[in-house]
This record gives structure tokens, C-alpha cells and sequence, in this order.
């Protein structure tokens, strides 16, 4: 009973990390959604034509980092529960790689997330660079 006692911390301490980084991710989405959906109005109305192919490729590229941190996330989750079925009915080797498995899945969805954060800021520089660009002409 021991061996489950301590088996029970290495999920236990996983468990919440999950779900916040799902909701850092889901809020993330949401966020881009609505500037997508935004500039999808704008095209319409021809304002978006400030809009050049980089930043297109951009918001395109963050959109898809976000469909894999989501659903990585997901699947350790899942991996991360079923490491705690497997433990509590005594199949602690298995167990033990189903957690090996959730903790590398969430690694490569946090390694997503500074690669979409990275882009995040360099979307938002390049707007900075256009507001510098537009005062140096009203100057």
C-alpha cells in the first residue's frame, strides 16, 4: 500500500497544471479569434488591405500552434487520468509510462506555447513598427 501512497504525488502534482495550461490555451484561442473574425469584417469593407501576406502567415501559423497545444494538452490529460486507473488497480509499471508519456505530451505543448508566444510578440512588433512609422509622417 506504500508503493501507492507515493505512486499517487507524481499524477496528483499534474493534475492541475493541466487543466490551467487548457485554460491559458483555450483564452489564448479565444483572443485570436476574435482578431481573425475582426479583420475578416475589415476585408470586406476593404480596411483590411493594411494586411500584408507576413501577417497573414502569421495569425495562420499561432491559429495552427494553438489547434496542437490544445489537443496535446488533451491527450496528457487523458494519458495523466489513465496513469491514475492504472495505478489505483496495481499496474504500476504501466502506470508509470502512461505519466512518462503525459509529462513529455505536456512538454511539447509548452515548447508550442513559447513558440506561439514568440510569434504572438513579433505580430505585435511589427504593429508597433507600422504606429513608429505612421508618427514619423505625421511629424
Amino acid at each position: 500500500m506504500k508503493d501507492l501512497d507515493l505512486f499517487i504525488w507524481y499524477p496528483a502534482l499534474l493534475f492541475p497544471a493541466i487543466p490551467i495550461m487548457l485554460l491559458v490555451f483555450t483564452n489564448k484561442y479565444t483572443a485570436l479569434a476574435m482578431l481573425i473574425r475582426k479583420l475578416h469584417v475589415l476585408s470586406y469593407d476593404n480596411s483590411g488591405n493594411y494586411l500584408s501576406a507576413e501577417r497573414i502567415q502569421i495569425l495562420s501559423s499561432r491559429l495552427l500552434l494553438l489547434r496542437w497545444m490544445q489537443s496535446l494538452c488533451g491527450v496528457s490529460f487523458l494519458f495523466n487520468l489513465l496513469t491514475i486507473f492504472f495505478g489505483y488497480i496495481n499496474l504500476m509499471n504501466l502506470a508509470l509510462n502512461l505519466f512518462s508519456i503525459a509529462v513529455f505530451i505536456l512538454a511539447i505543448a509548452i515548447i508550442l506555447f513559447i513558440i506561439e508566444t514568440q510569434q504572438s510578440h513579433y505580430a505585435l512588433n511589427l504593429h508597433i513598427r507600422d504606429l513608429e512609422k505612421y508618427n514619423k509622417k505625421n511629424d
